[in-house]
């Protein structure tokens, strides 16, 4: 085959290949030059962030939430570390990983398979969360199922942070709870938020490219902040004897709305305690408490509507209903209308009399009086205490329209209290309703009717009569602290204003000296004033029975209310279903507070413990107090005693034992409840002659008519030694408002 010589490459050839050479370079640099200039121009962070996604990941590190305490700081609220759960999806490598991974964490930690699929299934992300505060016994579950599975590179473990209640229950419309994400949901949590949250903290760490840890420390690191702490007026002692009193109450009279009360320092506004029953467990708050899980039980109703009522349950048991409900006062609302005439001097407290014939007519309405028979011709003092209304129908006219409704406002019936704890709502009244305030509705406005207000705002209104005229604002925290228990801020409330003089309130306050006898107090002087409402806006007639007590009388520095809402039992009157309530609190906070009895010191007598003592010796000491003494047993030597050490009343009886099988009970304890004094009396003496002590509360000033015991501390049947205490507490069966 003939070859041919190559084409010879002319100089014009080689020009044209060399600018095309140009300027394909030249539209190659162009474009790098151009593609640097949009990347360091136009989007200088975005390759940047890309890159240190690449070799980084950011690690949140969760800032411990303040401790709520009470006023003598005791720990009511506090933050735990616990574990929470993490998956990396990014390091997933295989499906069969992710199958692994759902089934295990189903099966360890209770959460749906489906959920922790779909969270695998974001592989883009190295950080999703599966379970938040997860147990002792989890955790070592989940790190033994990490390590027999090779997953320590997807699966991770994290210390978080778990709010615990040490008191469960207690005060738990006051303090609220957290949600998943440490925020505060509702009561003090919620309110001081700001204050107890802090900063999460954050650590940026590197990694390879198969997105393990590297070794060395953090790339950055931001400390967390922890959050403050806060000191609230909450006794936890004070607080927990009003709920005890606060449930019984409930209890006995089963009432379709809830029962509340709370105690105040009259004096500055401080919240002691503030409780509302039915209570729930403050640790798990997302579980119905048993008396509204009884009520889903009996509700009748498709899955759908079920899930909505257990919803609406749900609520309503987190509802502090002494802040976001309104109710018709009633009769308590009679102090604040004789202080305004008083005030206004439309009467004489001393000279005025006011007649009750049963009923009034204001302007062709027939109003009647709470009371079947006719209080006829009464003083003021006769008038509030007997709570009569065509009484203050009459007083209410005295004043006028125009100035009682000036002192409305000044008593703070058209504000809220202020009280530190959201969703406080407003009262309802006229200026609210748009209706018109004339005669008429003074006259009802006087007795408590026809307008509502919150139950804490009754008792800052009701309360000026304690402090000398002065409306104050309760409130619930005294100081935020520090980690190292420093101050970081107080908070002072002053007086808000004087609504009436000292003098005036003095003449309401002595007028209202052991008015109500199921308030009463052995030893101390209590000033009571009770109520009695009708719901209207209810299908059926619906009661709502109140109380509000100051104690002692002579120098008021305690102020108790007490709502129970539509008791269903039979008793309605405040007197019967909520005087109780104050009674038997104030009788264990008044000497837990060192406020002694009227008029003396505490004249019971010190019994000490004379076990290992001498029969003869022991005897001869007893005796010396002035109590008598009972030996039972041959020996020598005393190996127990019944009472134990302690104060007790001269009338009391010593047991003193000296063998231990001379301890063995013998005497019966006999049924009370019910039992009138007389009858009572009977079954008492018939114990002491067995040598068994029996201390009475509840007996207002040696009148022993009409009342009825309603509690005894050692259940009938039981069997007791001889010296064993037992108290019994009588009612007395007030028909009264």
């Amino acid at each position: 085959m003939e070859k041919h010589a190559p084409k010879a490459v002319t100089p014009k050839t080689r020009i044209m290949r060399a600018r095309l050479l140009t300027i394909i370079s030249t539209l190659v640099l162009t474009a790098l030059v151009c593609r640097l200039a949009y990347l360091m121009l136009f989007d200088p962070d975005g390759y940047r962030v890309a890159a240190i996604n690449q070799y980084t990941y950011e690690v949140t590190i969760d800032a411990k939430r303040g401790t709520i305490y009470d006023t003598n700081m005791k720990a009511l609220a506090i933050s735990a570390t616990v574990q929470n759960v993490f998956i990396s999806p990014y390091d997933i490598t295989s499906d069969s990983q992710v199958l692994i991974i759902a089934n295990g964490l189903s099966e360890i930690l209770g959460v749906d398979a489906q959920t922790v699929v779909d969270k695998c299934a974001n592989r883009k992300s190295m950080y999703q969360m599966i379970k938040r505060s997860i147990s002792e016994s989890e955790e070592a579950e989940v790190r033994q199922f990490i390590s027999d599975n090779g997953l320590s590179h997807i699966v991770y473990l994290e210390e978080g942070t778990k709010r615990y209640y040490p008191y469960g229950s207690l005060a738990c419309h006051v303090l609220g709870v957290v949600g998943t994400d440490n925020n505060g949901l509702m009561g003090l949590e919620g309110y001081y938020d700001d204050y107890l949250s802090g900063t999460d903290g954050r650590a940026i760490m590197g990694k390879d490219s198969r997105g393990n840890s590297l070794s060395f420390k953090y790339e950055s690191y931001v400390d967390a902040e922890d959050g403050y702490s806060i000191v609230t007026t909450i006794d936890e002692y004070i607080q927990s004897v009003l709920e005890k009193y606060l449930k019984e109450a409930y209890l006995e009279n089963n009432p379709t709305g809830k029962a509340a009360a709370a105690v105040m320092d009259c004096n500055t506004g401080e919240i002691l305690a503030m409780a509302v029953y039915p209570a729930y467990d403050l640790n798990n708050y997302a579980v119905l408490c048993d008396e509204y899980q009884a009520l889903l039980d009996e509700f009748v109703g498709t899955d759908e509507e079920k899930s909505a009522y257990r919803e609406e349950l749900m609520n309503y048991q987190w509802n502090n209903t002494m802040i976001t409900q309104t109710y018709e006062p009633g009769s308590t609302t009679k102090v604040v209308t004789g202080s305004i005439a008083i005030e206004e001097k439309t009467i004489n407290p001393a000279k005025d009399t006011f007649y009750c014939a049963g009923q009034s007519n204001v302007l062709g309405t027939i109003i009647h009086c709470w009371s079947k028979a006719p209080h006829g011709t009464q003083t003021f003092k006769e008038a509030i205490v007997n709570s009569c209304n065509p009484a203050f129908i009459k007083i209410g006219q005295s004043i006028g329209t125009a100035k009682y409704k000036e002192y409305f406002e000044r008593y703070g019936y058209t504000q809220k209290t202020g009280i530190d704890l959201p969703g406080e709502t407003s009262g309802i009244y006229y200026d609210t309703t748009g209706a018109n305030f004339g005669t008429l509705e003074l006259s009802v406005y006087s007795f408590g009717q026809t307008f509502k207000t919150t139950i804490i705002q009754q008792l800052r209104a009701v309360n000026t009569i304690a402090n000398g005229g002065y409306l104050v604002t309760p409130h619930l925290v005294k100081s935020i602290v520090d980690n190292e228990g420093n101050t970081v801020k107080t908070f002072k409330y002053d007086k808000v204003r004087q609504v009436i003089s000292e003098e005036t309130a003095n003449t309401v306050l002595e007028a209202l000296i052991n008015s109500t006898k199921n308030a009463n107090v052995n030893g101390y002087n209590i000033a009571t004033k009770t109520g009695t409402s009708e719901k209207r806006d209810t299908e059926k007639t619906d009661y709502i029975g109140s109380s509000i007590s100051f104690a002692p009388a002579e120098d008021p520095q305690i102020a108790i209310i007490c709502v129970v809402d539509d008791p269903t039992m039979g008793k309605i009157y405040g007197s019967a279903i909520c005087s109780p309530v104050t009674s038997s609190t104030l009788s264990e906070i008044l000497p837990y507070l060192g406020i002694l009895p009227a008029g003396s010191e505490d004249d019971r007598i010190t019994l000490e413990s004379y076990r290992g003592d001498t029969v003869e010796d022991a005897k001869l000491s007893i005796e010396a107090l002035g109590f008598k003494c009972v030996v039972v047993g041959s020996s020598g030597r005393v190996v127990s005693q019944l009472p134990a050490a302690g104060k007790y009343d001269a009338d009391t009886t010593v047991v003193l034992y000296t063998e231990t099988d001379s301890e063995k009970a013998t005497v019966s304890v006999p049924n009370f409840k019910g039992c009138t004094y007389s009858q009572a009396m009977n079954k008492i003496n018939s114990l002491k002659a067995k040598n068994v002590n029996v201390v009475i509360d509840g007996i207002y000033n040696n009148n022993h008519s009409d009342c009825y015991v309603v509690k005894q501390s050692i259940a009938s049947g039981e069997t007791v030694k001889p010296g064993t205490v037992i108290t019994i507490e009588f009612r007395y069966d007030e028909d009264r408002e």
